[in-house]
């Protein structure tokens, strides 16, 4: 009896592990869009420490990591072009999240978000392979069409 429930068990997470891995990108998806909505907030402080530490546009990059933080965190949660909305984000979270805040504090240290950043890193490159799923509007207008193509 124990090894048909745990049969059937498996069975079921099998079945539904989409449920999972669908709730995990539209999570993904509403850290980056707060994230974008933090940095709209605190755009002026933003502008100031690109100014000060680098020779970069500040205006250019702080408004690039803003639209690609909100746009592709809309994107990621409702499954509209998944790869290309991950794709933006990866060399934010690279260049910007990782070097950013790794330089300053300490490896799981109190003040740093380099373990949140490295997380992030690797949710992205999960769904740059994984694509957006069964829960997607892609899935949706993909299924439409194979249906109409097949009438």
């Amino acid at each position: 009896m124990a090894t048909y429930s745990i049969t059937s068990l498996n069975q079921t997470i099998v079945e539904h592990r989409h449920y999972w891995i669908e709730g995990l990108r539209i999570f993904l998806g509403l850290l980056l869009i707060y994230k974008g909505y933090y940095f709209v907030e605190n755009l002026e402080d933003i502008y100031h420490y690109i100014d000060e530490n680098y020779r970069l546009s500040a205006f250019v990059i702080s408004h690039y990591v803003v639209f690609a933080h909100l746009a592709g965190g809309v994107m990621i949660v409702f499954g509209i072009l998944t790869r290309i909305g991950v794709f933006v984000q990866i060399p934010i979270v690279i260049i910007g999240a990782i070097y950013f805040t790794g330089e300053g504090g300490t490896f799981f240290g109190p003040t740093t978000e380099l373990e949140y950043s490295l997380l992030i890193l690797a949710l992205l490159i999960v769904f740059l392979f994984y694509g957006s799923g069964k829960w997607s509007v892609d899935h949706c207008v993909l299924r439409k069409k194979e249906s109409d193509d097949q009438q």
